[in-house]
């Protein structure tokens, strides 16, 4: 695909869209009906904010009231996750962050807090502390962290058993799961049996900890059902070595939406066994990792990386040991590192800007059985792929985020970084959703594009209906047309715009695709309120109460080895034109300043820069 050739037009008044095959299609969403509906940003429970935490804090009163007294003068940060951890002797610790008024993910985890019938259980004693900050309205949660990835690959490790248990080992092997078998006891003969499988290992964590909850997904997909399963937060590791950025985020902030829920992303400094810490660069020879500022991802991939959860919508971001990277030393005094500095300066960016509301005008809805896990590159980590299921992965990874697979493919071997942020030919303007998700939900977007294999139930036909006769677009492949019937497709038709895409066949891959380059290049020239042309960049609108605010992001320019400090190439500019499709009032650049009145600007953005352009609707 020539990224530099793709045209991207946005609407930015609420009008009715001109393409005359359309003529029933919903207007965009409104701003109040973005701020209040399904589609608007949820905070933490008892926050009025977004949140950036510190990652780690002192066991220590006095030390804690010092970190928390330098966060609040460096002006680098609003909570912790994780905090203290959550038992009796932590109580004061406790009842100071509630006088602070700061959110805390508590720990109350042992070593096996992942484990199905381990020993980590919420006790009576520790959920007291949890809720010092509880009953006084400040959120508080514990963490089930990358438990996605525990079921598929460690539930089975007999190294990682054995790490675990030590002398109790023997004891424990029971519950270790067969190998070769995924975490499941047995083949599932379905991905209905999946799905209630997997279900109900995540039910059983959440009864242990008494429903409190925040889920960590890293190395899967799953995050479209936590929520309905019980999870206070639907929450994300990115960076590590997890790839498929971008589609996670989809999948979690379509999940928020859904479940009236917040989400939230923890930015790991792992990258290939080496990690960022304070301190100079030092390299290990023998098993060729490192540690230091300069080790694991780059400064720059950070920035890019909190700004961008930010700007999708998060509640929270998570550098993960920001205690040990923020600053010279953990222990005080605290003087902030390089890193440190950048972060006090991104979250007084964040703190004074509107970011808006995430506009994502394309639902794309799978079967709420599907199961997509592209770490594993199976339905629920085991199935064989169907034709729908290799569709719903090629959408993703071929044409949507083109280049984020780095698990299968390791596709950038002379910038092993490049492949956790993607450039997006057609923006990002796309949640994913479940078959089985409220039609209030599906309603709110223009646009829902159906992808991979359906069974079409009665009550998602019946969803499907009144989503349309409310004025949504349905765009179906030939596959799902023909797999709906005629009489179900004559249904809906009767009811509202119903579109039967186009066969296509992918180049890229020679197989067929959900929807055509071309026609998603369509959608986005109907749905978004600024005209793109240049070289490849991220890109995402957000609707705000006075108009819009586009996020532009250059990804390219940073090259970035583990044991290596990153290397930047100031010719990597990217150059753009960015076209308002109606003249606004005041525009601004967030970061620099006021811009000169107009609807169309020449951008050159810096090797890993991030900008943020603002403009008023004239009334």
């Amino acid at each position: 695909m020539n990224y530099a050739s793709t045209t991207v037009l946005l609407l930015l008044t609420a009008l009715t869209f001109s393409r005359s095959a359309m003529s029933q299609d919903k207007p965009v969403p409104t701003w109040e009906e973005m701020a209040k509906g399904p589609l608007q940003v949820r905070l933490l429970p008892g926050t009025k904010s977004f949140i950036f935490t510190n990652y780690g804090a002192p066991g220590e009163l006095a030390q804690l009231k010092e970190l928390v007294a330098t966060m609040q003068r460096e002006k680098i940060g609003n909570g912790f996750d994780p905090g203290p951890g959550v038992g009796p002797s932590s109580r004061p610790l406790y009842e100071f962050l509630r006088e602070v008024g700061w959110p805390v993910v508590g720990y109350a985890q042992t070593s096996d807090h992942q484990v199905k019938d381990g020993t980590c259980r919420l006790s009576d004693e520790q959920e007291v502390v949890l809720r010092i900050l509880d009953d006084a309205g400040i959120f508080a949660a514990t963490q089930l962290g990358e438990w996605g990835y525990y079921f598929h690959n460690l539930s089975h490790r007999e190294s990682w058993w054995r790490a675990v248990y030590g002398d109790d080992f023997e004891n424990r092997r029971s519950q270790m799961k067969p190998a070769g078998l995924a975490g499941f006891d047995a083949t599932p003969a379905s991905k209905r049996d999946c799905h209630a499988i997997v279900k109900d290992y995540f039910e059983s964590r959440q009864r242990a900890m008494r429903g409190w909850n925040l889920s960590i997904t890293g190395h899967s997909h799953y995050e479209a059902y936590v929520g309905q399963w019980g999870a206070k937060v639907i929450g994300l590791e990115l960076g590590e070595n997890i790839a498929f950025t971008q589609s996670k985020m989809a999948f979690a902030r379509g999940a928020s939406r859904r479940n009236g829920l917040p989400w939230s992303i923890q930015v790991s400094q792992w990258f290939a066994g080496s990690t960022t810490s304070s301190g100079p660069l030092v390299v290990d020879a023998n098993n060729g990792t490192a540690c230091g500022l300069d080790a694991g991802h780059s400064l720059n991939f950070y920035e890019r990386m909190w700004l961008h959860a930010w700007f999708a919508g998060t509640a929270m971001v998570t550098p993960e040991a920001s205690s040990g990277i923020f600053y010279e030393k953990e222990t005080p005094p605290y003087v902030l590192t390089s890193h440190g500095r950048k972060a006090s300066e991104l979250f007084q960016f964040m703190q004074s800007n509107d970011r808006g509301v995430p506009y994502m005008p394309i639902a794309i809805v799978l079967d709420e059985l599907s199961g997509y896990n592209a770490y594993m590159g199976k339905p629920w980590g085991i199935l064989e792929p169907t034709a729908g299921d290799t569709e719903v992965a090629d959408l993703f990874q071929e044409q949507l985020f083109p280049g984020s697979d780095h698990i299968h493919r390791g596709p950038f071997p002379e910038n092993p970084e490049a492949s956790y942020l993607r450039p997006t030919p057609f923006g990002e303007i796309f949640d994913v959703q479940l078959s089985d998700s409220p039609k209030e939900v599906l309603a709110a977007y223009p646009v829902l594009l159906l992808a991979g294999d359906h069974s079409f139930e009665p009550g998602f036909v019946e969803t499907l209906r009144a989503v349309v006769a409310s004025g949504g677009r349905l765009l179906v492949g030939q596959r799902n047309a023909e797999a709906m019937g005629e009489q179900n497709l004559t249904l809906l038709r009767a009811a509202g715009s119903v579109e039967v895409l186009e066969p296509w066949n992918n180049p890229a891959t020679n197989r067929s695709s959900a929807i055509a380059n071309s026609r998603l290049n369509e959608l986005v020239d109907d749905l978004l309120p600024v005209r793109l042309t240049g070289d490849p960049i991220l890109y995402q609108c957000n609707r705000t109460a006075r108009g819009w605010v586009i996020e532009l992001v250059n990804n390219a320019g940073v090259t970035k080895f583990p044991t290596k400090a990153a290397v930047i190439d100031p010719l990597a500019a990217a150059r753009v034109t960015l076209r308002l499709r109606k003249p606004a009032g005041r525009i601004s650049n967030l970061r620099t300043g006021i811009m000169e009145p107009g609807d169309q600007y020449e951008l050159s953005l810096g090797p890993g820069e991030s900008i943020f352009i603002a403009w008023e609707e004239h009334p």
